[in-house]
């Protein structure tokens, strides 16, 4: 398993990643499959990209004038593409919303021999904050977990649904610690993978294994609204083998930011 390096450089902002993309694929004449649709139009054609098929469900379809930028309001794991009919395939930050194997499955089918898929996303399950509060709306307002920091450190993996629930109600109005509780515990909007079931997805794809790299990086301030004194000390050894014992084999926590690049072989 060559190639799979821990360590905390990776790219920290959808620019950075968009550029150690570029630096990987030719773009200039290519074809590119972009998996949750946040590169900008102008962008692209930038970089001389003959198409950029931008794949998301909650945008509206769309072709711009020159016909080189499409936005296809379709899911990752059913996209509308024939086969081998793309350079690549790129997205940043929505791997852990989608069923891997499944997307996985697809970038094969539409890559041409020889493409690449590159993704980078995070934070998984495994992270401190792998609960990841997104798409969650509160008094208008949609809620983010980097600013939004109202969950305590581990939450999803440390605390069990009654305790967890006990301590928002001591600290939050009723209707947002309810809301807080229904995502951690009943959401399905991300996607409760470890490191390790990303591992195993790119290794059973079919594609080949170029680079896999994680990142334990936090870079924001968690300073959640709860006396001190009321939360649970944690460990990350602790949850590790609490994990592990849970699903059957090693499951390593503490990984925030995965970056993934494989390819469709020759």
């Amino acid at each position: 398993m060559t190639g799979q390096r821990v360590s905390g450089g990776l790219a920290l902002s959808e620019d950075a990643v968009f550029a150690d993309f570029a630096n990987r694929v030719e773009l200039s004449g290519a074809v590119v499959a972009e998996i949750g649709g946040s590169v900008a139009a102008e962008t692209t054609e930038q970089h001389g990209v003959a198409c950029w098929h931008a794949v998301d469900p909650n945008r509206p379809a769309y072709t711009a004038e020159s016909g080189r930028y499409r936005v296809l309001r379709a899911r990752a794991e059913e996209l509308p593409l024939p086969d081998a009919s793309v350079d690549a395939v790129f997205s940043s930050n929505a791997f852990q919303f989608l069923d891997v194997a499944s997307t996985l499955a697809q970038a094969r089918r539409v890559l041409r021999p020889g493409g690449l898929l590159y993704a980078h996303f995070g934070p998984i399950w495994s992270a401190i904050d792998g609960h990841q509060l997104e798409y969650v709306r509160y008094q208008g307002r949609d809620l983010v977990f980097w600013r939004d920091t109202l969950l305590p450190p581990w939450a999803h993996l440390a605390y069990e649904r009654d305790e967890l629930a006990e301590l928002l109600a001591d600290a939050l109005p009723a209707e947002l610690a309810e809301l807080l509780l229904w995502h951690v515990h009943d959401s399905d909007t991300v996607n409760r993978l470890f490191f390790e079931d990303y591992v195993s997805a790119a290794l059973d794809s079919g594609l080949r294994w170029v680079e896999v790299t994680a990142s334990a990086q936090l870079d924001y301030l968690i300073s959640a609204p709860f006396d001190p004194s009321a939360l649970r000390e944690v460990t990350e050894e602790e949850l590790t083998a609490q994990w592990t014992r849970r699903r059957g084999r090693p499951t390593q926590v503490g990984i925030r930011d995965v970056l993934m690049v494989l390819q469709r072989p020759d």
